[in-house]
């Protein structure tokens, strides 16, 4: 009798579309359909949903076990190349102590530990070139489903009265949101865009159309920029400057003296396209903050403690309930002090440091200088919007895949021989959607 035999990989594989499904919010839109709550924004916002939290469990537990069964704890590489990283997961842990509300920090922590559990599972099992395929196709997919949306249901898809009327938001409760990972996606694309594939360029056309509908300056902010970044590395890549870490290193220089001088003249350049320079009232409302950020400077109210605790009744009623504090940044002096505003930063420019080295090792150089740029993005989005450490946001699992680092362990079981891999290695390392080329072409630089 023919027995219908289902291989690891495969449940793997189903698992990770599961999990960055739910994390994109594609799952949370579709069940959100039809329901309605008598809950207002700061009840629901305490309260979670049930459905989020049995998924996001899920996406804790599987990857939990699998790392106790293959003993990723026990290595040592495994905390240092990711100590930083880690520290901050300490510091946030440590900030349940003293939370103005104990039981919703412990929440939004486990939340935390499911997003960074998942994105461990995902860089512990699959290539850069791999992921940035999927993550980018994942984006683009659920920006064509809230385009088809658009057509068949546009009172879902598109924002109905107050200054953003007839905004797109696609699946995404919120535009700006959706816009930015759109805009993520297009650059994780661009390598394979640069080969022509032709999943990428569907899915990037999706996600650039839903940017376009959105009317964010923020997604089309990060559109420019990304690219242009990207290109500038691209071409040092080409030219081989790369492999000296001397020129690498002078060039990488005299571009951030370029981002600093348009930093510099940012509200010229707000005004030339017409937006706010107060960037949406933000500026006001870090204002009304800063008093309950001195208060608790050094430790904070404990990780999601401050709008539960009894000093967010006077900014609540004076501006109403928003949920956080619209800056990575304000929220983590919020949550924990300096403290974890410090480990915060370190955390930062430790995955920043790591992409930068592995383009310079021409360690699938495109790829990283895509991952390079990305993280850089992160660490200017999360000056203007809760990204980092947001566990509600799909960047903040994308932040999380590159930052976590694992030693190299799929070479050793399988080869056949020692220095020689199999063919179904080779097959597997060869990005799903792309031509088996792709391993070839990255040897040389472009």
């Amino acid at each position: 009798m023919n027995t219908l035999q289902v291989r690891f990989t495969t449940l793997r594989d189903l698992f990770t579309l599961f999990g960055v499904l739910f994390y994109m919010q594609v799952i949370s839109f579709f069940t959100g359909l039809g329901s309605a709550s008598s809950l207002d924004d700061a009840q629901r916002d305490l309260e979670g949903n049930v459905v989020n939290q049995v998924c996001g469990l899920i996406t804790l537990l599987v990857p939990l076990f699998l790392f106790i069964r293959h003993k990723v704890f026990l290595s040592q590489c495994f905390y240092r190349q990711n100590a930083f990283l880690l520290l901050f997961v300490l510091c946030v842990a440590a900030s349940i102590s003293w939370s103005y509300d104990p039981f919703l920090s412990l929440k939004r922590f486990v939340a935390l530990m499911s997003v960074v559990f998942f994105a461990g599972f995902v860089a512990y099992n699959y290539s850069l070139e791999k992921i940035s395929f999927m993550l980018g196709c994942t984006l683009g997919i659920a920006a064509f489903i809230g385009l088809i949306c658009a057509l068949i249901l546009p009172e879902i898809a598109f924002i109905s009265g107050g200054i953003r009327d007839g905004a797109f938001k696609g699946i995404f409760p919120e535009k700006n949101a959706g816009a930015r990972i759109n805009a993520i996606a297009v650059v994780l694309l661009l390598p394979m865009i640069r080969r022509r594939n032709p999943w990428a360029m569907f899915s990037a056309l999706c996600s650039l159309i839903a940017i376009v509908l959105a009317q964010s300056a923020t997604g089309l902010a990060l559109i420019c920029a990304g690219s242009a970044s990207y290109w500038y590395f691209l071409t040092m890549i080409c030219l081989r400057i790369n492999r000296s870490w001397t020129a690498f290193f002078a060039t990488t220089v005299l571009y951030l003296l370029i981002c600093l001088f348009l930093y510099g003249n940012y509200t010229l350049l707000l005004a030339m396209v017409g937006r706010d320079p107060s960037l949406t009232d933000r500026l006001l409302i870090w204002e009304l903050l800063t008093p309950y950020i001195d208060a608790e400077f050094v430790r904070g109210y404990g990780y999601g403690g401050f709008w539960s605790s009894p000093d967010a009744a006077a900014f609540i009623a004076r501006w109403g309930y928003i949920g956080n504090a619209h800056s990575g940044y304000m929220e983590t002096l919020l949550n924990g002090g300096i403290v974890q505003l410090t480990a915060l930063g370190l955390m930062l420019a430790e995955a920043l440091v790591k992409q930068y080295r592995a383009v310079t090792a021409d360690q699938s150089a495109q790829y990283r200088a895509s991952a390079l740029v990305i993280t850089g993005l992160f660490i200017v989005t999360n000056c203007v919007a809760y990204v980092i450490p947001n566990y509600r946001s799909a960047e903040f699992l994308v932040f999380c895949i590159l930052a976590l680092s694992f030693h190299h362990h799929h070479a050793g079981r399988s080869l056949a021989r020692p220095g020689a891999a199999s063919p179904s290695t080779a097959r597997r390392k060869v990005l799903g959607g792309a031509t088996a080329s792709v391993g070839a072409k990255e040897k040389r630089p472009c």
